[in-house]
């Protein structure tokens, strides 16, 4: 053949191999069963199939929309990759008993507007899993397991079924969940391995705890987490994002350990121990709102290097905020009515051995110290207004260090200013007033020392303070 024809031929054998590879796949055929038709029909609307093993056994290899009529329709099943089971409307039921998976589907499936009762698990799947206006009920391990692929739930209701199941469990796999719920005595609502979810729009009543995850990538925007013994919203080792996202009781509302967070619009109210307790973790949370806390505070810290900025709370036990090692910095915090169940403690921070920079802090009426600094803690406070601070307004011991420019001191039960076991206090433009104990209470014991720059109103020293020095007028 001479050359150019040949290279014709061969572009255009190529053209046509092109536009063979990217037709579009065929579309699903349809199937319809109905389990009050009579025995013998052929599947089509006007005689559909009795029950859903004649299309399994029928059907096999091909990829079939499976239109269920309402009734109740024994599992176990197990769907051929790309199949879809649809709903003809209320009353679709698919069942299965004992430890059975009510539907496995392991090459990817789609589920519509059905209830699956019953069984171990729910569903079982993998690949590319779709699930739209799905009930699942009474299952005794968990409503749907995914352990690979993506996953999309569109409005599903997951009903606990047992007070060990799990209501949605993803390992290894992505999964996005919008506009569903959970309700009654999960175990865990939502369990995450390894994974990569988003919930949007979800509701989770009762379950003991909403979110387990381990390790992976969770984002929850929009999700609002009922009354549970245990804790709200769990991450370990993993990165956690969150989004108006509100806790209502349980012991912690969010707890972490050793995670990455990120969140913005948080709310805890009434939880047991603490609203907010991070251990081991990095990140940044603004606008968090804690009402109601236990004896752990409102938010706690271990070894933790955090930005809190616009917190706000409202009535905990014990502290506003407690660090313990790490680094905390805190932009336009308020914390109010701080008291232990006794009566006689309740810090708004309460600092050991942390790293603190503080600027637009707001405390009032605690029944401990606005700010106490103790183990070596490392303290700058900004513009800080503490009123009402039953025991004093900065108290300093055991080695820390706490620096303050633009505080207010006001209406303390003790001194505005403690310094005991070689605590150093450096203030600059002190504004105080009616504090019952005076200005300020030093041990001078070892390296204690108060330095005052700048004092306005209160300005009594009292006797026997040899460490303190100040204040310029």
């Amino acid at each position: 053949m001479p050359r150019l024809p040949w290279m014709i031929a061969c572009l255009v054998f190529s053209a046509c191999h092109s536009r063979a590879d990217r037709s579009p796949p065929a579309t699903l055929a349809e199937v319809w069963v109905d389990g009050a038709s009579p025995v013998g029909g052929d599947g089509s609307r006007t005689r559909p199939f009795q029950t859903l093993g004649r299309v399994l056994a029928r059907e096999a290899g091909a990829r079939l929309r499976v239109h269920l009529a309402p009734g109740r329709y024994p599992g176990p099943l197990v769907l051929p990759a790309g199949w879809e089971l649809v709903g003809g409307g209320e009353g679709v039921v698919v069942y299965a008993q004992g430890a059975e998976t009510v539907v496995r589907a392991p090459g990817g499936a789609r589920l519509r507007g059905v209830e699956l009762e019953g069984g171990g698990w729910g569903l079982e799947a993998g690949g590319a899993v779709r699930v739209e206006a799905v009930r699942f009920t009474a299952q005794g391990t968990g409503a749907l397991w995914m352990g690979a692929g993506e996953l999309t739930v569109e409005g599903g209701r997951f009903e606990a079924g047992g007070p060990e199941a799990v209501g949605l469990r993803v390992e290894g796999a992505g999964a996005r969940i919008h506009e569903a719920s959970f309700s009654g005595g999960f175990r865990r609502a939502v369990e995450i391995r390894d994974a990569r979810v988003e919930l949007e729009s979800v509701r989770v009543g009762a379950a003991r705890t909403a979110l387990h995850q381990a390790r992976g990538e969770a984002r929850l925007v929009r999700v609002t987490v009922a009354h549970g013994p245990d804790v709200g919203l769990f991450v370990q080792h993993g990165t956690l994002r969150l989004e108006d996202v509100t806790v209502t009781g349980h012991e912690y509302g969010l707890q972490t350990r050793e995670a990455r967070l990120e969140a913005r619009g948080f709310t805890s109210v009434r939880s047991v121990r603490a609203g907010v307790a991070l251990l081991g973790t990095t990140g940044v949370m603004e606008d968090t709102r804690v009402v109601g806390s236990g004896d752990f505070g409102a938010v706690s810290l271990l070894g933790s290097d955090m930005l809190l900025r616009g917190l706000h709370v409202e009535g905990a036990e014990s502290y506003g905020v407690s660090a313990t090692r790490g680094r905390l910095r805190l932009e336009r915090a308020l914390l109010t009515g701080l008291t232990s169940r006794e009566g006689d403690a309740g810090d708004g921070l309460h600092l050991r051995d942390v790293e603190v920079e503080a600027r637009g802090l707001v405390v009032r009426d605690v029944a401990g110290a606005g700010v106490l600094a103790a183990q070596g803690a490392r303290v700058v406070l900004r513009e800080t207004s503490l009123t009402s601070c039953r025991t004093a307004g900065v108290w300093g011991e055991t080695l820390a260090r706490v620096t303050a420019e633009g505080l207010e001191v006001r209406g303390s039960g003790g001194p505005a200013l403690v310094a005991l076991e070689n605590g150093v206090l450096r203030v600059e433009d002190l504004s105080a007033g009616d504090n019952a104990g005076g200005l300020v209470v030093a041990d001078c014991a070892g390296e204690t020392r108060v330095t005052l720059g700048r004092v306005k109103g209160q300005g009594t020293l009292g006797p026997g303070a040899p460490c303190v020095t100040g204040p310029s007028r």
